[in-house]
């Protein structure tokens, strides 16, 4: 225990002798007026989309570009998108007889949501802000079925998306890095329009007929006009990872 003692006070005399010194940590990089900015943000609906096969995801999560007009306002624009093609070509076999079959497919989705945002608190910590949006959308399906040379039938959509959002968010600079997580919750309301299928057909004298119905493929609800459309409203919660840059 001597010993011990006689060899830990040179080490107690060098940590007494030792001079005080103070450092600043920095909490972050705020954003300012000409800056610019990427986010991504998922949602809760899209990461539910992803894992759950049976529902038909819309594609890429938001993306969103940023520019800091000033030091509180900030614009925004994004973009969401999906296109999914399938095709099938071959040779029937019926009756003895070989007839050549062609089905195709495709399903699109197109979204702009141009954006505002102000900002609350000029802490270089916490960032506090409001906002609104403006999505805007067109989505189309096209099935097309061919046989023996002839086209059997041709089925197609082409409908347009209009909303209006608000949202609040929070979001946290990470160190010395131009990065800021978060999150936003909104409520967003769409209205489409023109749901309605066009179906093209020709029958067996090779005359093409024009009907509508309110789903592909759908051989007892047929009309000579029609007009569909759907409204939604909602809220959502999506989180988000962002990069500034001048």
């Amino acid at each position: 225990m001597i010993l011990l003692f006689i060899g830990s006070a040179p080490l107690m005399a060098q940590i007494s002798e030792g001079e005080p010194y103070s450092r600043t940590i920095r909490t972050g990089n705020r954003p300012g007026s000409g800056d610019w900015g990427i986010f991504i943000g998922p949602s809760l609906t899209d990461i539910g989309s992803m894992i759950n096969r049976e529902i038909s995801w819309q594609g890429l999560p938001l993306v969103n570009i940023k520019h800091y007009y000033s030091d509180e306002l900030e614009l925004r624009c994004g973009i969401q998108l999906s296109k999914t093609t399938n095709k099938m070509v071959g040779e029937l076999l019926y009756d003895e007889k070989s007839y050549s079959i062609l089905s195709k497919e495709s399903e699109s989705y197109y979204r702009l949501t141009p954006g505002i945002a102000y900002h609350f608190s000029s802490k270089n910590l916490l960032d506090v802000y409001v906002g609104a949006s403006l999505p805007l959308g067109v989505s189309g399906d096209k099935f097309i079925d061919v046989f023996d040379g002839d086209n059997y039938g041709t089925q197609k959509r082409t409908s347009f998306e209009i909303g209006l959002g608000a949202f609040i968010g929070l979001q946290c600079f990470v160190a010395d890095l131009p990065i800021a997580i978060g999150f936003e919750y909104g409520i967003t309301g769409y209205k489409s329009l023109a749901e309605q299928y066009k179906n093209i057909t020709t029958d067996e004298n090779g005359a093409e007929q024009i009907f509508y119905t309110t789903s592909p493929y759908d051989e007892y609800e047929q009309y000579s006009e029609l007009k569909k459309s759907s409204a939604y409203l909602g809220s959502d919660v999506r989180f988000t990872i962002s990069y500034f840059f001048k």
